[in-house]
């Protein structure tokens, strides 16, 4: 937890640099895949993996589960592959 001017905030547990932990990002396809605004807004492509990441990143105030949940994702279906 962090208290900035009396106002508590939830520090992200993720340190890395995820688009799914980027202040740009809204949900686009739950937990594969984001929308990031700033690209929506320059009329470049947007939809993004919510792993991955550009030299844009800003790290988001809030926390997010959308990196969390596709981690959670990636690394079942890894588990499931090496069963095969």
């Amino acid at each position: 937890m962090v208290k900035t001017r009396g106002i508590i905030k939830k520090e992200s547990k993720s340190k890395n640099k995820f688009c799914g932990n980027c202040y740009y990002h809204d949900m686009y396809e739950y937990p594969n895949l984001i929308l990031c605004r700033l690209h929506y807004e320059n009329s470049k492509d947007f939809i993004f993996p919510t792993l991955g990441s550009c030299g844009k990143w800003t790290p988001d105030s809030q926390e997010c589960f959308c990196v969390e949940e596709a981690m959670k994702k990636r690394n079942k279906n890894s588990v499931e592959r090496c069963k095969e």
